[in-house]
């Protein structure tokens, strides 16, 4: 049969396929013009496709994957076949069968075969064994996104993890089956958005897995050194996340202290402060100037760690009880409903109501159209939950909160507005890159469904897209009804006198970037209009609507 292997760009490499039959998988992967010489000169298709070879390349090590689990657990079928019969024809009455079946059950000698043809260890060939019967049996959907190269073997591993505790087998297929749809329409994906998306399923439709693994947690607090070797030694302190959390945005507060000249990095400035944290010793900035300014006193420190805050995203019946529907703790992830009302039970747990009626009335600030209000900054932090750039993983709450399409200070109709619509957040490093580096567009548009869509393209022409991380959390604000005026014309609102330039600076990149935007969606749409395989449960997204803008 043929198989197309798709990136999880949701677009194949161009001149790609896989054709597998019963004696083997033939593999022919597309290799853009232009690679290994020089990019100089080339057009931007050829910049773009060898991006996407360099980045996408490696979707067909799922497909090969998925077949040695096939291979193997194929054994493992045959081995339980064997001890079946064996046991049916003996009855289980020789107590040397039985001590056998016992110590070497049919797992363990397919492990065996497998760890001595591959040279691996036992316990790897079982994990190995273990792996393939959950792709087999266990979440086979998602074990196919492996296959059809939308997810990673990596992040297989990891989904295999995260459902190990789900032992209903009737809400197993459930949950196996919204997990392989949601990750098939969340666009691009990564790590952090895979763990996150599988983490709010999990935690919703069985809350004792995810009890299970607290209560686990909980038994396994512990702090334990082990030693590195050249007089250095490690300490691992097993904590809560939320107390991880805190115990290391109390680092970064003491740190920030020093002066500029300090010569240690950050890590190294986060293990003494920790080392002094503990010992109850002073932390002290080790400049060495006389001028030195650091601020690394006793009210200094306390003023910082103060600011300290740890921010979740909850519904409110959860918090009732009505509701289990998970939360999200900004930096972590989703965390199960149990998990978050015990939060709530502290008494230094703050508690403030997303209105969103509030955000439909006013989105920015009275007298200042740049600045949103306190509302619309939580919900949009919440509601992407990290950085929006595709494969950053940095906390909503500790990066910037952008204005898409550019607002414009000196004429605010002609540029963005502050709106749901057109904010997102995205790290200080992204958000530069976006602000000061050419070729760099970035858009957000509401499809008919009222999913919020993010897109980068880079300056090679390679566009990504993704859906808002907490959809699932906040669907409410894809459906708020935008009020603000459609953005004027760059340059329109310059009556009387012409000025020598036709536009300014600010306008002519915000002109530019409207005209990529656009085109960028005409381009999305005619693809999507094309795909023969639009609607099936391998497409990467729903289809895309007109920004809401």
């Amino acid at each position: 049969m043929n198989i197309q292997v798709r990136s999880d760009s949701g677009s194949s490499t161009a001149g790609s396929s896989v054709v597998v039959d019963e004696g083997s998988i033939v593999i022919r992967i597309g290799r853009p013009v232009g690679t290994g010489v020089s990019a100089e000169g080339a057009s931007q298709a050829d910049r773009a496709a060898l991006l996407g070879f360099a980045a996408r390349a490696d979707c067909y090590q799922g497909l090969v994957l998925w077949h040695r689990y096939e291979a193997v657990y194929a054994l493992l079928r045959a081995k339980q076949a064997e001890a079946d019969v064996a046991a049916d024809g003996d009855g289980g009455s020789e107590s040397g069968a039985d001590a056998y079946t016992r110590l070497y059950d049919p797992l363990c000698q397919v492990a065996a075969s497998y760890a001595t043809a591959a040279g691996v260890r036992q316990c790897t060939a079982e994990h190995f064994v273990e792996a393939a019967v959950a792709c087999m049996e266990r979440i086979p959907a998602v074990g196919r996104l492996m296959r059809d190269g939308l997810i990673c073997p990596a992040w297989f591993r990891r989904v295999v993890e995260q459902t190990a505790l789900v032992d209903d087998a009737d809400l197993l297929r459930f949950i196996d089956a919204e997990i392989a749809h949601t990750l098939s329409e969340a666009g691009t994906l990564s790590a952090a958005r895979v763990e996150a998306l599988v983490s709010s399923i999990v935690a919703e439709h069985d809350p004792d897995a995810v009890t299970l693994t607290r209560e686990q947690v909980k038994l396994a607090k512990q702090v334990r050194v082990n030693a590195l070797g050249e007089g250095v030694s490690e300490v691992i302190v097993t904590a809560s996340a939320e107390d991880a959390m805190v115990v290391k945005d109390v680092l970064d507060a003491v740190i920030a202290g020093v002066c500029s000249h300090d010569p240690r990095t950050r890590g190294e400035r986060r293990s003494a402060a920790a080392v002094a944290r503990l010992a109850g010793t002073d932390f002290v900035c080790e400049c060495g100037r006389d001028d030195c300014t650091a601020e690394l006193s006793a009210e200094a420190i306390a003023a910082r760690c103060a600011r300290v805050v740890l921010h979740v995203v909850v519904r409110k019946e959860t918090l009732g009880g009505e509701s289990d529907t998970p939360a999200y703790l900004d930096g972590y992830g989703p965390i199960s409903a149990e998990h978050v009302r015990e939060l709530a039970a502290r008494p230094d747990a703050v508690r403030r109501e997303l209105n969103l009626d509030e955000i439909v009335d006013h989105q920015a600030q009275p007298g200042n159209a740049y600045r949103p209000t306190a509302a619309v900054d939580a919900a949009m932090r919440g509601l992407f939950g990290m950085c929006s750039w595709p494969g950053c993983e940095r906390a909503a709450w500790k990066s910037d909160l952008d204005h898409v399409s550019e607002f414009n200070h000196a004429d605010p109709t002609a540029g963005g507005p502050t709106c749901v619509c057109n904010l997102n957040p995205k790290c200080r490093f992204h958000h530069g890159l976006k602000t000061f580096v050419g070729g760099w567009i970035d858009d957000q548009v509401v499809d008919a469904n009222g999913v919020i869509w993010t897109e980068v393209t880079t300056p090679e022409g390679f566009t990504v897209r993704q859906r808002a991380l907490n959809m699932w959390l906040l669907s409410e604000l894809g459906h708020l009804t935008c009020r603000h005026p459609a953005p004027t014309r760059p340059g329109s609102g310059h009556a009387g006198v012409a000025p020598e330039r036709s536009r300014t600076r600010m306008e002519a990149k915000h002109r530019y970037r409207m005209q990529q935007r656009a085109a960028n969606r005409r381009a999305c749409q005619a693809v999507e209009a094309a795909s023969p395989t639009r609607g099936s449960v391998t497409d990467w997204a729903t289809e895309w609507g007109e920004p809401q803008f």
